[in-house]
């Protein structure tokens, strides 16, 4: 039987490895790139005929990765974590609920505010609106490559995901 907590959906399938989305090849439209750098619109790039949770990559560098998450009405992923990598996640418009492992991590995101979320610790972003969520989230590079770069929640069976990072 699955787990259930205030809202807290752990009734699907692990999805390790996996980013669901139908954005995997997009190529970013840019203002410019240099040798050093690339400056790029955020609206320029959102695609909003998305009808699952999406990722649309920006820019991959060797310390971060910048990209888009759009969340359709009533989207979510699956509570998980990245092993050795922190997250923050920018509500640009409409509405983001981030749920925890823990009672008391349960928060709502409107446009302007973020969260920061540490190496390791297990998330869930939810839509529960009927408008399109469109976020800004930047993701950190371990210097040393975790064994898996994203581990579903498993309830009581979960490993210890610090024990993925890289070695």
């Amino acid at each position: 039987m699955a787990e259930t907590t205030a809202g807290r959906d752990w009734s699907h399938s692990a999805l390790d490895e996996q980013t669901p989305g139908r954005y995997r090849n997009y190529q970013p439209k840019e203002k410019l790139r240099s040798e050093g750098w690339q400056a790029l619109s955020v609206w320029d790039n959102v695609q909003l005929d998305a009808d699952i949770p999406s990722r649309i990559g920006l820019t991959n560098k060797r310390y971060a990765t910048v990209g888009i998450n759009i969340y359709p009405p009533g989207g979510r992923d699956e509570m998980h974590c990245h092993p050795g990598s922190e997250h923050v996640f920018f509500v640009l418009q409409g509405q983001l609920r981030i749920y925890g492992v823990k009672e008391g991590e349960d928060v709502i995101l409107n446009p302007g505010e973020f969260v920061h979320i540490n190496q390791s610790y297990f998330y869930q972003l939810a839509n529960e609106t009927n408008e399109t969520t469109i976020i800004y989230s930047v993701f950190t590079k371990p210097p040393k490559a975790p064994k898996i770069s994203r581990y579903s929640y498993r309830g009581t069976e979960t490993v210890d995901p610090k024990t993925l990072e890289g070695e």
